[in-house]
């Protein structure tokens, strides 16, 4: 067990803890999809972890789409980096690892809705997950550069 699966497994944890505060259905639906798609990507099968990374794309996406409607700007750009770091992955775009560089940002903008969390209870379990994805993201870049 390396430390992505670690991280994950503990986003996961606090997630599925958090799950109660979360009202709207529309939410409760990405995140047991999202934790779904954790699931399959366990598995050893290409097909499985394929379906599971195209919904982990397609579910920050939708959490992107609902955060710009309910104009919650943090929200948005934790969704977006998630969404931006998946499609570029898919497109083989370059400057990949400038895109997990600039994970930062999202990670501080979690650190500000922690600070803020009762205006952002209902979301605090989906962004919880999107940040673990963005942090191994983070961490793998800078074992890249230092090994």
């Amino acid at each position: 067990m390396n430390y992505d699966s670690i991280i994950i497994g503990i986003g996961i944890l606090f997630a599925i803890l958090l799950i109660k505060k979360t009202i709207p259905r529309y939410l409760v639906g990405i995140l047991i999809a999202l934790v779904i798609c954790y699931g399959l990507s366990l598995t050893d099968n290409g097909l499985l972890n394929t379906i599971s990374f195209y919904g982990f794309g397609t579910l920050g996406l939708m959490f992107s789409v609902y955060s710009l409607i309910k104009t919650n700007w943090l929200n948005l750009i934790i969704g977006f980096f998630a969404f931006i770091s998946f499609f570029w992955k898919v497109m083989h775009y370059p400057y990949a690892n400038e895109i997990k560089l600039v994970m930062i940002i999202p990670i501080i903008c979690f650190c500000l809705t922690l600070i803020k969390k009762k205006e952002y209870k209902n979301e605090l379990s989906i962004l919880t997950l999107f940040v673990a994805y963005e942090l191994i993201e983070f961490i793998n870049l800078m074992v890249q550069w230092f090994n």
